[in-house]
């Protein structure tokens, strides 16, 4: 995995091959097809254990956190920081949605941020910090634009600034829900 990891995101998934991959992990080609059909699947392997390193980094980052706004905050910053890290940014962030396929990228940030999204405003909520109306709608609006601030500071000359200002404005946008 380490080794596709370092070739996708060098190279980009059109231009990485199986061979390049097995040629870095020093097996044989034989051997990745072994646990993967294809290059989409091992991708999409890849694509998931970015998500889980970057949730594990948010829970890890957050633990013991009581402050609600703190938690939000730095639950934030914990994101945007992964961004801002070359394999993240290429291979989730500008790779994964045209090599899986819109939909597929978006199942799949659903799956690991939607509930994360949906139970942080529960908690802001619960303790009398905000107001949202029913449903997921407002967690999936949160989502999309902290998606978009993360595509920002990926793209941004001064990644360190684009950071800090993005993370600024999705609080702003949250503290909007008082």
């Amino acid at each position: 995995m380490q080794a596709a990891v370092e070739r996708f995101t060098a190279d980009g998934f059109t231009k990485t091959s199986m061979d390049t991959i097995a040629e870095a992990a020093r097996v044989t080609k034989g051997a990745v097809y072994h646990h993967f059909r294809d290059k989409a699947e091992l991708f999409e392997a890849v694509f998931v254990v970015m998500e889980e390193r970057l949730l594990a980094q948010v829970t890890a980052g957050v633990a013991g956190m009581t402050d609600p706004w703190a938690l939000v905050a730095k639950g934030i910053d914990l994101y945007l920081e992964q961004c801002a890290e070359a394999d993240f940014r290429r291979i989730v962030l500008e790779e994964a949605p045209a090599a899986l396929g819109w939909i597929r990228w978006k199942e799949t940030e659903e799956r690991y941020f939607l509930g994360l999204v949906t139970g942080t405003l529960a908690g802001l909520a619960e303790a009398g910090e905000i107001e949202i109306p029913p449903g997921d709608l407002t967690a999936r609006m949160l989502l999309a634009a902290t998606n978009e601030v993360g595509l920002a500071v990926a793209a941004a000359a001064d990644r360190e600034e684009e950071r800090q200002r993005g993370a600024a404005l999705v609080m702003r946008l949250l503290e909007g829900l008082r």
